[in-house]
């Protein structure tokens, strides 16, 4: 049983003509018929319309993915387009679901558990609200996952998830897997600087008020740009650069806002405490590059052998953080990952990580969580 995987990355101006050249190039290149299809693209692209294009292509394949801030290119390299990838072998079995409404409690566990899968890649509509209520339904579903909160650019409005053969507008994509082997790393170059701040008030997914003032006050008063510039581009999103964090008995619970409201508050995607402790988190660029290959060493330390495929989920702070240093960062990915295996990356505003069943669901800002996929059952 061998496992096969490509990928192919394309850009043009209308989706639909776009994911019909990437599928039939993708075919071409696979020597049997793929089992799943990955499906990444920028928000300018409709994924109804290359979802339906592809299916005269692909047939019944199940075809996961959705709308992304950036993709990498086919030099990894992050840019606007469209990325496809599929996965094949013998004995390899999937399912996808879109699901809308929020579920019940254990009602991920009974939707998944016809293909009892190995390993579940997730998307989770990041603004959406009551999104505690999603995790704690992939919590009860006890079965590894790795995968992210998802959301395009704000002025485009909600993104497309998509998973086998439906597409629609937030909720979760889920594609389940068995009949292979997998990895999982997770790492992140954000530090504490020691500096710290009390959480005075916190309502739902906003943090208000630290040190009894909008957050965009005391930001001001670290950071020297007036309180109301946090709240308009650039600013607003650079927030995430400098995210919070509280100590845990296991390391850091980093917590990153989507961005900076009017008021000076902080949009989160999981509440935030109610009190307490919080620390200005920063990275650099070196240290970025030494979480990643460790993420990567972990990833292919569990998987026991050289990965057929490698998928990245990186948080979107490191966008910013890698600008101008993306060419050393690919290279220094293909160093570790091998020439001729597929290194699919992508932008998310959250990581979701759990490597085996029996632990926790670990809900991520700032880090980067690796999934290496090769023959065999773990």
């Amino acid at each position: 049983m061998t496992l096969q995987a490509k990928s192919v990355y394309g850009v043009g101006s209308r989706g639909r003509e776009l994911s019909i050249k990437l599928a039939h190039t993708l075919l071409e290149q696979m020597e049997e018929d793929p089992k799943a299809v990955i499906l990444l693209a920028t928000p300018e692209y409709d994924l109804l319309e290359a979802s339906k294009a592809m299916r005269v292509i692909l047939g019944d394949v199940p075809v996961w993915g959705g709308s992304v801030r950036q993709v990498w290119s086919a030099e990894g390299t992050p840019t606007n387009g469209m990325s496809l990838t599929a996965i094949g072998g013998d004995g390899v079995e999937t399912a996808g679901w879109w699901i809308e409404e929020e579920p019940k409690p254990n009602g991920i566990a009974q939707t998944i558990q016809a293909l009892s899968p190995d390993l579940l890649f997730v998307g989770l509509e990041a603004m959406q609200s009551r999104l505690r209520h999603w995790l704690a339904a992939l919590e009860n579903a006890q079965t590894p996952l790795i995968g992210g909160l998802v959301g395009s650019d704000l002025r485009l409005g909600r993104m497309s998830l998509l998973a086998g053969q439906q597409v629609g507008r937030g909720g979760a994509a889920i594609l389940g897997m068995r009949g292979l082997k997998f990895g999982i790393g997770i790492g992140t170059p954000w530090r504490s600087t020691g500096l710290w701040v009390e959480i005075t008030e916190s309502r739902g997914e906003w943090l208000r008020k630290i040190n009894g003032k909008p957050v965009a006050e005391v930001m001001e008063e670290i950071f020297g740009q007036p309180a109301r510039r946090w709240a308009y581009a650039p600013l607003r999103e650079f927030a995430r650069l400098y995210p919070l964090g509280m100590q845990t008995e296991t390391g850091w619970d980093i917590r990153a806002p989507i961005h900076v409201e009017t008021d000076g508050s902080w949009r989160m995607t999981i509440p935030m405490p109610h009190e307490g402790r919080a620390y200005w988190m920063t990275a650099d660029i070196a240290d970025a590059i030494l979480a990643v290959e460790k993420a990567l060493e972990d990833a292919v330390s569990m998987l026991g052998s050289p990965p057929a495929v490698v998928f990245m989920w990186l948080d979107w702070a490191w966008s910013y953080l890698l600008t101008a240093h993306e060419p050393e960062f690919a290279r220094r990915i293909r160093e570790r990952v091998g020439e001729g295996v597929p290194v699919v990356g992508v932008y998310t505003l959250g990581q979701l990580s759990r490597a085996k069943a029996e632990t926790p669901l670990s809900v991520l800002h700032n880090h980067v969580a690796v999934c290496a996929l090769a023959s065999g059952a773990n």
